[in-house]
């Protein structure tokens, strides 16, 4: 990736390629497939093509029509990705739209994220909203719920779901919406160990599982323990 670098601080297009830096400040459209060391976003970009960066830093809004992979990319504005994603490291504090799959190794959510099919990563962490249209599929599954979030299915060795508030008396459903706090719905969720919060699902299947306050589980299936605070709801308790 030793190509010229480009910057577009008014309004103008330039054709896919092979570049060091591309630097959109202003208003700016890429047509063609890009490689690039680093890819800067601060104004509004178009991104027409494939797209492979070390690095992607989007702060204004950035609009990717393809596949995108990089190592790092970062979102504090508004970034929409028509494909797949292919990121070790997403860093979202904006709103980050994904149409396709996501795979990567580390994913830390402050802000919005939303993605159409499957997130399989090592590790998960959030502390803003998300929605999964498929499978969320990591190691590691840390959330704490500042908003209302979804995913299909969740599947994780470690998965802790947590109320923002902390809140571990007194805690319902209902009180949840009053005060604003954040719930997560979801199909199934499995893993080794489970603990969740405010947490709404089909089945949950694990090894150790922790049901806390505002759960409404249909069924839960565990092979080591099961507890279950007494202000959650489950349905069937079944041990394999």
């Amino acid at each position: 990736m030793e190509g010229q670098s480009i910057s577009i601080s008014g309004s103008g297009r330039v054709s896919g390629g092979e570049y060091g830096q591309v630097r959109i400040s202003g208003s700016g459209k890429v047509e063609g497939d890009v490689t690039a060391q680093e890819i800067r976003v601060s104004g509004s970009g178009r991104f027409q093509g494939e797209v492979k960066a070390k690095e992607i830093t989007v702060s204004g809004a950035g609009k990717f029509t393809a596949r995108v992979e990089a190592d790092v990319l970062v979102t504090s504005g508004s970034c929409g990705i028509d494909g797949d994603a292919e990121v070790k490291e997403l860093r979202s504090s904006g709103a980050q739209r994904i149409g396709g799959s996501f795979h990567g190794h580390y994913v830390r959510v402050s802000g919005v994220l939303h993605v159409a099919r499957d997130l399989e990563t090592d590790v998960f962490t959030s502390s803003g909203r998300f929605e999964i249209g498929g499978l969320l599929s990591a190691d590691r599954v840390e959330v704490k719920l500042v908003g209302d979030s979804r995913a299909r299915e969740i599947g994780g060795e470690n998965i802790d779901i947590r109320a923002s508030s902390g809140l571990s008396f007194g805690f319902s459903l209902a009180r949840g919406f009053r005060l604003g706090i954040g719930t997560l719905t979801a199909g199934e969720i499995e893993g080794d160990h489970i603990h969740l919060e405010a947490t709404t699902a089909d089945v949950v299947r694990g090894k150790t599982v922790h049901i806390g306050p505002g759960c409404r589980i249909g069924r839960v299936e565990y092979m080591e323990s099961l507890e279950v605070h007494p202000e959650a709801e489950v349905g069937e308790r079944v041990k394999r």
